[in-house]
């Protein structure tokens, strides 16, 4: 197996010119790169956009066996303007340095968060390979299309499979005509998504005055869907895997929100007929996009409504690597498990006070339930909380994991009397 070079470009989501990019989502995207480390198995390198935290580098390494961090950290002098990881990389030449040595190594793969152009150049110039898709059909846009909301509801249509009504908008006077539209269809109940973002932070919804006021400063530009807005009583995710032979299932989780955005989920999803119509909907989205030459991780969302509580409607495709994604691949690599016989609950934003990594840990540590501590800290353990990114302003991320449900539900508990 080839050693893997995580280039973490969660920024490429979303176009640059965005409104919301630098101020918004770029900070956003750093707070969580260090979720990413928990990707990495023995031998991996990743490339950090951030100075990471000491004590943190070597949680991980602990849980996941990788020794020190100068051996798999690669810590950038500094950003691009604007910022693009990428780019950033380029203008290293220490970084540069490095990744053309691995490159010369050769037996080493890039593993980026989104495969691009810009990953396809920084691939070139290392002579570091890409293995999923295509170089040249992602450089002629097909990750791209299955990324973007509007193109994916459009291949859904094809496809037979169900999703919100509404139209797709390229210009200001198109949006302002969608709005009222949907407006007058929908009691003044209107959605407003753009088409290229992520973790729910290109929404806007709203009666028609307000949103005509407020995309004033919202839209800049590229594509928005104006939907109806729906009574969502719960989002499910699927994840898939698109490889060269075919494509495997890897299921379905509940997701969480926390002031619109995505702050989790918990996995598996309760209802098996529910999640089997999901399975079935997702291998049929799989499989169209394994013809269009789509190889790599495929999460699509699933919306159900008060008016349809039993027929899921497709949101988005997220093709790419993805928070349900990463927490799978961490425990498959840490329990050697399939993912069918665990039970996760991953939260993110977690309130943990002031304390630092260390304190934190122990902090965690100092819980017990069933006789041994809660904290997950080194190998051999069969079930725990994982500290999934460490503190910063006051929040940290953390997953529990079992085969057990009980234990999810008395470790949520025990979490929740320890004030995280």
């Amino acid at each position: 197996m080839p050693k893997r070079l995580w280039v973490p470009n969660v920024e490429e989501v979303l176009p640059e010119n965005d409104v919301h990019y630098e101020k918004v989502f770029v900070p956003k995207a750093l707070e969580l790169f260090p979720r990413s480390l928990l990707c990495l198995a023995p031998g991996d390198a990743i490339v950090s956009p951030v100075a990471v935290d000491r004590d943190f580098c070597a949680y991980v390494a602990g849980l996941s066996g990788l020794g020190g961090p100068a051996s798999w950290l690669i810590e950038l002098a500094g950003h691009s303007k604007p910022y693009s990881l990428v780019e950033s990389v380029t203008l290293d030449p220490a970084a540069m340095r490095r990744l053309r040595a691995l490159g010369g190594a050769g037996a080493w793969v890039i593993e980026p968060f989104i495969e691009s152009p810009r990953v396809m150049r920084l691939s070139r110039d290392t002579a570091i390979p890409t293995d999923k898709t295509n170089p040249e059909l992602v450089l002629n846009g097909v990750v791209t299309r299955l990324n973007d909301k509007g193109s994916f509801k459009e291949l859904a249509a094809r496809l037979g499979v169900k999703t919100t009504g509404g139209y797709l908008a390229d210009s200001m006077p198109a949006l302002e005509k969608a709005i009222a539209l949907v407006s007058a269809a929908n009691g003044d109940r209107v959605m407003l998504r753009k088409t290229l973002y992520g973790g729910g932070l290109g929404n806007l919804s709203g009666g028609r005055e307000r949103l005509l006021y407020e995309i004033r400063s919202w839209y800049n530009g590229g594509r928005v869907l104006i939907e109806p807005f729906l009574d969502i009583r719960q989002v499910a995710g699927s994840l898939a895997v698109i490889a060269d032979g075919g494509v495997s299932f890897l299921g379905v989780d509940v997701q969480t929100f926390c002031g619109g955005c995505w702050n989790g989920f918990d996995f598996p999803h309760p209802d098996p007929e529910l999640a089997a119509r999901i399975r079935e909907l997702t291998l049929t989205v799989g499989r169209e996009a394994w013809k269009l030459g789509a190889r790599g991780s495929l999460n699509v969302d699933w919306a159900f409504t008060a008016d349809s509580p039993s027929e899921p409607l497709a949101l988005e495709c997220n093709f790419r690597n993805n928070g349900f994604g990463y927490v799978l691949n961490f425990a498959a690599r840490y329990f050697g498990l399939p993912p069918e016989r665990l039970h996760i609950r991953y939260r993110e934003g977690l309130s943990c006070g002031a304390a630092g990594t260390a304190a934190l840990l122990r902090r965690l540590a100092a819980v017990k339930l069933r006789g041994l501590p809660l904290l997950i800290d080194g190998p051999g353990r069969t079930e725990g909380a994982a500290l999934m990114t460490p503190p910063l302003k006051g929040r940290c991320s953390v997953a529990l994991f079992s085969a057990d449900p009980a234990f999810i539900k008395e470790a949520t508990a025990a979490l929740s009397e320890a004030g995280l």
